[in-house]
C-alpha cells in the first residue's frame, strides 16, 4: 500500500503537541494521519467499490480471452416420440433397425419410441473478422482503466481523511478556543463584579459583562456538538462505527516547503493523474470496440465436432456415431444492423477522446488552482499568527486601562472578542494551509 502522500512533511503537519486533546478523559487511542489514512484504505466503502470494478474489469478480460480457445458440451437428452421422421431417424441412431422397419404401415404409424442421446460437442471459431482480438485488446485496456480508477479512487479518499481528520482537529481546537475565552469572559465578570463593589464601574458594565460570557457559554456548547459531529465523520470516512473511540491532536502544525515551479508540477500532472490514465486507457478501449463492431460485416469461420450415443433406454448399450462440420457464414444484408452498431461505437470512441481531452486540460486547471491557493494560505497563515499576538497584547493593555478607569467596557469586550476572533481565524487558516497542501498533492497525482 502507498504511504500517505509522498511528502513526509504532509504526515507532520499534523504532528502531536503535548498531549491528545482528549487523553486526560479518555484511554482511547491517539489516532495519526497516517494510520487514518491506512485504516480507511482497507476500510473505505468507495475503494471496496473500485476493488469489485477491477475484479470485473479482470473477469471481461478472462471472458473474452475465452473467444480464443475451443468450446466443449455434453448435451444429454431423453424423448419419447411418435414422429415418424423422429422414430426413423432414432432407431437409426441406435443401431436397432430391422427390415419389419420397413413395413409402410410401421413407417407411417410408429408405435411410441424413446431415446437417450448423449453428445459431446466440440466447437472452434476458426476466423472470426476480428471480433475476438478486438475483444481480448479493449478488455485488457478496460481493466488498464479500471486499475487506474482504483488508484484515483485511493488518492480521493485519502484526501477525504485529510479533510475529516483535520475537520475534527479544528474542531477540538475551536472548542479550545471557545473554552479559553469562556475563561476570559469569566475573568472580566469576576473584575468587573469587584470594581462594582468598589463603586469604580457601574452596573451595566457589569450586566454587559455576564450577557458576553452567556454569549461565550453558548459558543461552547456548539463547539462541543460541532467535535461530535466532526469525530463521527471521521469514522464514517474510516469504514468504522461511527462511535468508535480515539483522540487526536490538539492542533496542526504545518511546515515550509520549498516551492516547486508552476510549470514543473503541470508537467508532473499530466504524467501521473491515474484518472488522466485511465481517460487514455479508455479511448484506445473505446477504439477496439470499434475495431469489434466492424468485425460484425466480415465473415466467420468455424468448426464443430460431434460425437453421440443413443440408446432406447438409460443403461441400454448405446450405439455411436461422430461427424464433423466446417462452415462459414457471410454477411449479406442484416437491415444495416452493423452499420448501426459501427456508428455508435465510433461515437462512443469520439466521446472518450473529448472527455480525456477535458480532462487533460482541467489537470492544469487544477494544478494552477491548487499552488496559488496553497502559496495564498502560507501567506494567510503568517497575517492571522501575527494578529493573534496583536490581539493578546490589545487585550492585555486594555484589560489594565479598564482597572483604571482609562478604558470603557465596550473597549474590553471588543478586545476580548478581536482575540477570540483572531484565534479561531488562526486555527481555520492553519487547516485550510493543510487541505490546499493535500489538494496540490492529489491534483498533481502524489497523493
Amino acid at each position: 500500500m502507498k504511504q500517505l502522500i509522498r511528502l513526509p512533511a504532509l504526515a507532520l503537519l499534523l504532528a502531536a503537541a503535548a498531549l491528545p486533546s482528549m487523553a486526560a478523559d479518555s484511554p482511547a487511542p491517539l489516532l495519526t494521519l497516517d494510520e487514518a489514512v491506512e485504516i480507511a484504505t482497507e476500510n473505505n466503502h468507495l475503494i471496496g467499490a473500485a476493488d469489485a470494478d477491477v475484479a470485473a474489469a479482470e473477469a471481461m478480460t478472462q471472458e473474452s480471452r475465452s473467444g480464443r480457445l475451443p468450446r466443449l458440451d455434453l448435451l444429454e437428452t431423453f424423448s419419447r416420440t411418435t414422429n415418424p421422421v423422429f422414430v426413423f431417424g432414432n432407431k437409426l441412431n441406435q443401431g436397432t433397425f430391422t427390415p419389419s422397419d420397413l413395413d409402410f404401415d410401421t413407417l407411417n404409424n410408429p408405435d411410441a419410441l424413446n431415446n437417450v442421446n448423449t453428445m459431446l460437442r466440440v466447437r472452434y471459431a476458426i476466423y472470426s473478422g476480428g471480433k475476438v482480438s478486438g475483444a481480448v485488446e479493449a478488455s485488457g485496456y478496460a481493466r488498464e482503466a479500471a486499475e487506474a480508477g482504483r488508484e484515483r479512487t485511493r488518492q480521493e479518499v485519502v484526501r477525504h481523511v485529510v479533510e475529516t481528520y483535520s475537520g475534527a482537529v479544528l474542531a477540538s481546537a475551536h472548542l479550545e478556543v471557545a473554552r479559553e475565552a469562556l475563561g476570559t469572559a469569566r475573568a472580566n465578570v469576576d473584575m468587573i463584579s469587584d470594581l462594582r463593589e468598589g463603586g469604580l464601574v457601574v452596573e451595566s458594565d457589569l450586566l454587559q459583562a455576564r450577557v458576553r460570557q452567556s454569549e461565550v457559554e453558548e459558543m461552547v456548547i456548539r463547539a462541543e456538538s460541532a467535535v461530535a459531529v466532526a469525530r463521527a465523520a471521521v469514522n464514517l470516512t474510516l469504514g468504522r462505527d461511527l462511535d468508535t473511540p480515539f483522540s487526536l491532536p490538539d492542533r496542526i502544525d504545518p511546515v515550509q516547503e520549498p516551492d516547486l515551479p508552476l510549470e514543473t508540477l503541470i508537467e508532473e500532472a499530466r504524467a501521473a493523474r491515474p484518472d488522466l490514465r485511465s481517460a487514455g486507457r479508455q479511448v484506445q478501449a473505446a477504439e477496439q470496440s470499434v475495431r469489434v463492431s466492424r468485425a460484425g460485416r466480415r465473415p466467420e469461420v468455424g468448426i464443430d465436432g460431434l460425437v453421440e450415443a443413443n440408446a432406447p433406454e438409460l443403461f441400454d448399450s448405446y450405439a455411436t456415431n461422430w461427424s464433423v462440420f466446417i462452415g462459414a457464414r457471410i454477411p449479406i444484408y442484416d437491415g444495416n444492423e452493423a452499420k448501426g452498431k459501427v456508428r455508435r461505437a465510433e461515437a462512443e470512441a469520439l466521446r472518450a477522446r473529448q472527455m480525456h481531452d477535458l480532462l487533460r486540460q482541467s489537470v492544469s486547471l487544477e494544478t494552477r488552482q491548487a499552488f496559488h491557493d496553497l502559496r495564498a494560505s502560507r501567506k494567510s497563515l503568517e497575517h492571522a499568527a501575527y494578529a493573534v499576538d496583536l490581539a493578546r497584547e490589545s487585550l492585555r493593555m486594555i484589560q489594565d486601562r479598564y482597572r483604571e478607569g482609562l478604558a470603557n467596557l465596550v473597549e474590553l469586550l471588543d478586545a476580548e472578542t478581536s482575540l477570540t476572533r483572531a484565534r479561531a481565524r488562526e486555527v481555520g487558516t492553519r487547516r485550510e494551509m493543510l487541505l490546499n497542501h493535500a489538494q496540490l498533492e492529489l491534483a498533481t497525482g502524489r497523493l
